[in-house]
């Protein structure tokens, strides 16, 4: 009688350690509201279903409300010294969820001002390029920088992998805001709402292209270069 009795409490506990086994990892397979999992090809990726206007640098220097880039503090005295930049590459996105969506939601999440931002040449190109947090932090606005990439996942979706998550968890740990920290530039306050208005006037004229000297092709965070 003992040894049956014995015996039920063993598999009862068996079926429990199990079952909360089981609680545990699930509770382990999403961070943050995002699902972990690893990165995934599900079709080709092609950089022509991911365009996005160049008119958008207007509204980011609007957004941003002078002419910088986050990562590094740098101030510009033109927007055609910069780049476009994508929080979230987008071959990153690609491979995080974006491969099963249509064409449509790429380039909504390819044009979303949430997930832009400037950055120098040097560092969109040759530093950050379609890397992920687990590769590449900014110099600064760091707390922005994680805050915005948990953000745009969860917006639209997409996974992330297991070292992303390592990356960034210890680090949003330590943050007390996520609010963006902007750079002291010296053009007048005056000066940068009158040449902000006047951009975002010829974008509403249809006559804006990297500045009123002309356009020149410009790279994404991916390599390729955007449409006009």
């Amino acid at each position: 009688m003992f040894d049956t009795i014995g015996q039920r409490w063993i598999r009862l506990a068996a079926v429990c350690a199990v079952a909360g086994g089981a609680m545990a990892s699930m509770a382990e397979g999403t961070w943050r509201g995002l699902v972990v999992a690893p990165e995934h090809r599900c079709s080709a990726y092609d950089s022509d279903d991911y365009r996005y206007a160049q008119s958008l640098e207007a509204r980011i220097v609007a957004a941003l409300g002078e002419i910088f880039s986050p990562y590094t503090g740098r101030c510009f005295d033109d927007a055609r010294q910069t780049d476009i930049e994508h929080i979230v590459a987008r071959s990153e996105a690609h491979d995080s969820g974006l491969c099963a969506a249509d064409v449509a939601t790429r380039r909504r999440f390819a044009a979303d001002l949430a997930n832009l931002t400037l950055a120098s040449p040097e560092v969109n190109r040759h530093q950050k390029g379609a890397k992920d947090a687990a590769a590449w932090l900014p110099a600064r606005n760091r707390c922005w920088f994680a805050s915005r990439i948990v953000d745009v996942r969860r917006k639209y979706d997409l996974t992330i992998d297991e070292r992303e998550v390592d990356a960034l968890d210890p680090l949003l740990a330590t943050c007390k805001s996520a609010e963006l920290i902007a750079p002291n530039c010296t053009v007048p306050a005056g000066v940068g709402r009158f040449l902000r208005g006047w951009r975002l006037q010829l974008i509403d004229n249809g006559a804006f292209s990297r500045g009123a000297r002309g356009a020149r092709p410009s790279h994404d965070d991916d390599g390729a270069s955007s449409d006009q």
